[in-house]
């Protein structure tokens, strides 16, 4: 079975972003992490919209990220969203 190409996601502000939705795999997450940043990874296709609550983790959390870090392809199955803090900065590599 073909891979797909791997893809790119830029996030720099505060947000729960919905970075893809169905199944897929997360490679990495890299980029500016200053002192008390967060990175939340759900395997979920939306986050609730209004204030951001990186400690509210659900059963579909993958885990929080305070430093780059590598996956290596771990699958998803319902789709990838990340909640980042408000001084992180960071590209997100999936397929």
């Amino acid at each position: 079975m073909e891979r797909g190409k791997h893809q790119y996601a830029y996030i720099s502000a505060p947000s729960n972003t919905v970075v893809k939705t169905g199944a897929g795999s997360l490679y990495s997450i890299t980029g500016t992490f200053p002192s008390g940043a967060i990175v939340r990874v759900d395997d979920t296709h939306r986050f609730g919209q209004g204030v951001l609550d990186l400690n509210a983790k659900s059963s579909n959390t993958v885990g929080a990220f305070g430093a780059n870090t590598s996956f290596g392809g771990l699958a998803f199955s319902t789709g990838l969203a990340v909640a980042v803090s408000s001084n992180a900065a960071i590209t997100v590599e999936y397929e």
